[in-house]
């Protein structure tokens, strides 16, 4: 085809076209937040993830810097939070998935996770900590997560970066 030369069938579509059709509507997009269906027994939790200390995570196809820029990124600076204290499995999994899909909807990009150390726990087991680290590993939002540095409260506190 020849540089200028005009295609009959494009020219007609573009001079019936409405401007309205061309228009970037992205304020209408909605964002659909996809419910964690996660069995709150503990064993079944424990095969996603049993980390106890340190905890590193990124999706399929994020890149290390994106995990590498959220490890830097200082606890301060992300503002929304959840406090999953005291809570039971089957209750930080429901408020989980509310605080996800509540951030993912409202185009929060960063997130924090106060799941605690666990040691008031009974067995001294993180139950909490580990049940929130499988719910990222599930979650399709999440490009990555990890644990806050000491000072910003260590093991205890997830930061997690979710995707666009």
């Amino acid at each position: 085809m020849k540089k200028g030369k005009k295609i009959k069938e494009l020219e007609e579509w573009l001079n019936n076209s409405k401007d309205t059709e061309f228009n970037d509507n992205s304020d209408d997009v909605i964002k659909d937040y996809e419910e964690v269906t996660l069995d709150s027994d503990f064993d079944y939790i424990t095969t996603i993830d049993n980390s106890l200390g340190e905890f590193e995570y990124k999706s399929n196809g994020v890149q290390d810097y994106v995990l590498n820029k959220l490890k830097k990124k200082s606890i301060t600076d992300i503002k929304t939070q959840i406090d999953l204290h005291g809570e039971t499995i089957k209750d930080s999994i429901s408020k989980l998935n509310d605080f996800f899909s509540y951030a993912y909807t409202h185009d929060i990009k960063f997130i924090k996770i106060i799941c605690g150390k666990g040691k008031n726990s009974i067995d001294k087991i993180p139950k909490i900590k580990i049940t929130a680290q499988a719910f990222i590993k599930t979650c399709n939002i999440v490009n990555a997560a990890c644990t806050a540095i000491d000072r910003d409260g260590g093991i205890g506190v997830l930061k997690v970066k979710l995707k666009n």
